[in-house]
């Protein structure tokens, strides 16, 4: 009986060593690894604020091209507008009499000089 009980103190002796030496070994591991975290920290700090500032940049720049667009998309819609207004005034002194062929003529070189500004 004192057998039995003294090998199985003696095996819960060795698993309580191995125990021990793995934990020992995770604790090297996790010593090694913070060293890593603490060597890594300040280039992660970095690499974070140069993140941010290209995340900003871009966001700008984004807001500016939508600005454009809108600011394009305007311009575009006055000059269909002011386009369709001098074809509509051309067509209305076109198809009445030749005494308005002056102003036919006239809206003409109006015709070509806001051909010119608009493109």
């Amino acid at each position: 009986m004192y057998l039995f009980i003294a090998i199985i103190f003696i095996a819960e002796i060795i698993i309580a060593v191995t125990v021990i030496n793995f934990i020992t070994k995770l604790d090297r591991r996790v010593v090694d690894l913070n060293y890593c975290v603490e060597a890594f920290n300040p280039l992660a700090e970095v690499c974070l604020q140069y993140t941010r500032c290209l995340a900003t940049a871009f966001s700008s720049n984004f807001d500016k091209f939508i600005d454009f667009i809108g600011h394009k998309k305007k311009q575009i819609f006055n000059k269909i507008l002011i386009i369709i207004g001098i074809y509509l005034l051309l067509f209305l002194f076109r198809s009445k009499s030749k005494r308005y062929s002056r102003a036919y003529h006239l809206a003409g070189v109006i015709q070509d000089i806001a051909g010119n500004f608009l493109i």
